[in-house]
C-alpha cells in the first residue's frame, strides 16, 4: 500500500519542525558517500518526531529516522503516522500506520472503519465486535483466546494500526526496521497513553523501499513468519487464535511478561499436514457440497469410515484445520452433525474451536430454518418448525410471559427457536431478540420519560410552552399531530401515559410492539377521562413513543452512546446475563415493528 499524500501544516502541539525532539542519537563515520556500504554502529541515526509532515529533510541532517504525523482523509478521529530511515540520499526503510481514535466512532465503528481503508475494515471485522469491543472468544473462549494474554483491556483506548514495513534488503537484521516501528510506537504513546498497537503479519509487504512487488526469493508465507518473528521481537503478541498481534506499552502486562517461544501458534494439525485418505476426503466434500443433501453425506460418513475401521472420525480435518464435525456446521447440513455427535461426543467439545461467528446487522431479520436445525442439534435444543405457524401465531409466542408460554401448545419448543432465530445468546431474549438488558434500558426510559413529561412542567401548561419544551421527544410524531398536541391537553396526556403504558408491557416481559401495547390499553388500561384513547382516535401512534424510547436508549448505551445508563444504574445492569443482542438497538426497534418516520 502507497503512503498517503502528507499535507504540509504545522500539527498543533509539536512546533516547528526545528523545534523536533531528539529521541535517540548515535554517531559515526560516513561511509556511505565512498562506495561502501555502512554498518548500523557506523552510521549517524537520528530519531526525530518532527512536525514537517511532508517527509522532507529537516536542518540539513542527511541521515535520520522520523516520525511524522498528519490527518487522513479530513477524519477528525484517524491520524496518518509514518516513520522513515534514510541514509544519505537513498530511502532504507519506512513503517506506514494509523492511529484512530475508537472512542469518537464507537456507535458506527464498523461503518467508519469500513470505508477508512482496507486495512481498517479488516481489523474491524476480525477482530471487534460493531462497538470497537475485542471479539468475546479471543478473551473467553477456552480454544480461541489462545495464550489467553489479552483481554477486555482491548475494548478500551486508542488504535495504532500498522499498514507496511518495508526495509530495504541490505540493511536488514541490523535494527533500522525495529527502530523505524519502536519510532512510530513512541509517536502513538504521546498521541495517547491508553491505546494499544495492532499488526496482521500476512497482509504487510517485505522489500525494497519503494517497490511494491514480492521479492522473487520469498513466499507470502515466508514473509509473513518473517514479519511475525520480527514483531515479536518488538514485544507483540497474537490477540487469541486470529491472525492479528497486538502491543501495549505496559511492561506489566501479561503480554509483556510471555516469552515470544510461547507465543500461540497453530498446532500442527490444524495446518492440514497430515495425509487423509481419499474416502475422507470425499466425505468432507460432500459436506461442503449445497447440492447433496444431509441424508447422502450421512450415508457417505458409514459408507467412508466402514472402509476406514481403524480410523476414528476425529483423526481428520481439511485443509484449514476444520473437523468433520466443523465442515457439517459449516455446511449447514444437520443431519450429519446430529450423526457426527451422536457417534463421537468428543467432537462436541472441540466444536467451537474453529467456530465461524454471525455478524448481526440492523437489518438482519433472522437465521433460516435449515440453519436454526445446525444450531439446535450443536446446542441439544429441542426446536419447532416456524413454518408450520401463522404470524399470529408467532406473536402470541413471542409476545407471552414465561408462564403464559408454558400454557400455550408447543410454547417452550417454538419459544426456542426464536432465540436461536434471532442470535441470542442468553436464553431469556423476549420475542427471541429483546434480552434482558435491552429491555432494563427501555424500561427505563419509558419511566423516566413519563416522569419528566409529568412535572416539566406537565400536559397542562400553555401551548408555547409545550412546543418549545417537548420539540425532541415530538419527532417522531407528524407535524399535524404535534399541531393537534400542541391544542389539545388531554391528547398530550395520553401522549404521556403512552410511555406508560409501554414500561408495564415491559415490565411483565411482554414484546412491546404495536398490537401487544393496544391490547394492553384496550384490555388492562381504566383511564377517566381516556386520554390515550384520545391521543390515539386524533392520529397520535405508539410507534411515536417507542421511538423515542429507542432513541434515548441507544443514546445513553454504555457503548452504543454516551454511557449514562452505566453511572446510574451499573450496579442493576451488571446482575443481569450478557447477550449478543444487548446493544442492538435498531435491529430490536426494526423487529418491533417501529421504522423510522418522516415528518
Amino acid at each position: 500500500m502507497s503512503t498517503p499524500k502528507r499535507n504540509r501544516t504545522t500539527s498543533a502541539g509539536e512546533g516547528h519542525a526545528t523545534g523536533a525532539k531528539v529521541v535517540k542519537t548515535s554517531h559515526e563515520s560516513d561511509s556511505a558517500t565512498a562506495g561502501k556500504l555502512p554498518h548500523a554502529h557506523e552510521v549517524q541515526v537520528t530519531v526525530k518526531i518532527c512536525s514537517d509532515n511532508d517527509g522532507r529533510e529537516i536542518d540539513n541532517i542527511p541521515r535520520f529516522l522520523e516520525a511524522s504525523h498528519d490527518a487522513f482523509g479530513g477524519q477528525s478521529w484517524s491520524k496518518q503516522i509514518n516513520g522513515f530511515a534514510d541514509v544519505g540520499q537513498s530511502r532504507v526503510a519506512n513503517c506506514v500506520a494509523k492511529f484512530l481514535r475508537r472512542d469518537s466512532i464507537r456507535s458506527v465503528f464498523w461503518n467508519e472503519m469500513e470505508e477508512l481503508s482496507e486495512e481498517s475494515s479488516l481489523l474491524a471485522f476480525e477482530l471487534f465486535d460493531r462497538y470497537g469491543r475485542l471479539n468475546r472468544e479471543y478473551a473467553e473462549h477456552e480454544v480461541r483466546k489462545g495464550s489467553g494474554v489479552w483481554g477486555q483491556e482491548l475494548d478500551h483506548g486508542d488504535i495504532l494500526m500498522i499498514e507496511k514495513i518495508q526495509v530495504d534488503p541490505l540493511w536488514r537484521r541490523q535494527g533500522v526496521g525495529a527502530k523505524v516501528v519502536g519510532a512510530v510506537l513512541d509517536k502513538a504513546r504521546r498521541e495517547s497513553r491508553r491505546g494499544f498497537a495492532f499488526v496482521k503479519p500476512v497482509h504487510l509487504t517485505q522489500g525494497t523501499v519503494g517497490d511494491d512487488e514480492k521479492p522473487a526469493s520469498d513466499t507470502i508465507g515466508e514473509q509473513a513468519e518473517n514479519l511475525k518473528h520480527f514483531f515479536r521481537s518488538l514485544g507483540f503478541r497474537r490477540v487469541g487464535t486470529s491472525a492479528w498481534l497486538a502491543f501495549t506499552h505496559d511492561e506489566f502486562h501479561p503480554a509483556r511478561q510471555l516469552d515470544k517461544a510461547q507465543d500461540w501458534d497453530a498446532p500442527v494439525q490444524m495446518k492440514g499436514e497430515q495425509t487423509t485418505p481419499e474416502p475422507i476426503r470425499a466425505i468432507l466434500s460432500s459436506l461442503s457440497d449445497p447440492s447433496i443433501s444431509g441424508a447422502e453425506c450421512v450415508s457417505k460418513i458409514e459408507e467412508g469410515f466402514a472402509v476406514e475401521e481403524n480410523a476414528p472420525l476425529q483423526a481428520y480435518a481439511d485443509e484449514i484445520g476444520n473437523t468433520i464435525l466443523h465442515v457439517a456446521a459449516l455446511g449447514r447440513k444437520a443431519e450429519p452433525i446430529s450423526y457426527i455427535m451422536s457417534k463421537v461426543p468428543q467432537l462436541a467439545e472441540k466444536r467451537e474451536e474453529r467456530v465461524v461467528v454471525a455478524v448481526i446487522s440492523d437489518s438482519f431479520e433472522g437465521f433460516c430454518q435449515s440453519d436454526i436445525e445446525c444450531l439446535a442439534a450443536l446446542t441439544g435444543t429441542e426446536i419447532f418448525d416456524l413454518a408450520q405457524l401463522s404470524d399470529e401465531d408467532i406473536w402470541e409466542v413471542s409476545s407471552a410471559t414465561d408462564q403464559m408460554a408454558s400454557r400455550i401448545r408447543d410454547g417452550i419448543p417454538i419459544r426456542n427457536t426464536l432465540r436461536l432465530k434471532y442470535g441470542c445468546t442468553c436464553g431469556q431474549c423476549i420475542g427471541g431478540f429483546i434480552s434482558p438488558k435491552m429491555r432494563f434500558a427501555l424500561l427505563t426510559q419509558a419511566e423516566v420519560q413519563h416522569d419528566m413529561l409529568n412535572e416539566t412542567p406537565g400536559a397542562h401548561c400553555s401551548r408555547a410552552e409545550w412546543a418549545e419544551l417537548n420539540d425532541d421527544v415530538l419527532r417522531h410524531v407528524p407535524r399535524a399531530v404535534q399541531q393537534k398536541l400542541e391544542t389539545n391537553k388531554s391528547m398530550r396526556q395520553g401522549f404521556i401515559n403512552m410511555c406508560q403504558h409501554i414500561a408495564r408491557c415491559l415490565e411483565t416481559k411482554r414484546l412491546p410492539n404495536e398490537a401487544t401495547i393496544l391490547d394492553f390499553c384496550r384490555d388492562e388500561v381504566s383511564e377517566w377521562p381516556p386520554v390515550t384513547s384520545t391521543y390515539l382516535e386524533r392520529g397520535g401512534t405508539v410507534a411515536a413513543v417507542a421511538m423515542i424510547l429507542f432513541d434515548r436508549a441507544m443514546t445513553q448505551d454504555e457503548w452504543a452512546g454516551d454511557g449514562s445508563i452505566m453511572d446510574a444504574f451499573e450496579d442493576d445492569l451488571n446482575q443481569l446475563p450478557a447477550c449478543r443482542n444487548d446493544h442492538e438497538f435498531d435491529f430490536v426497534r426494526a423487529m418491533c415493528g417501529y421504522e423510522e418516520i418522516f415528518t
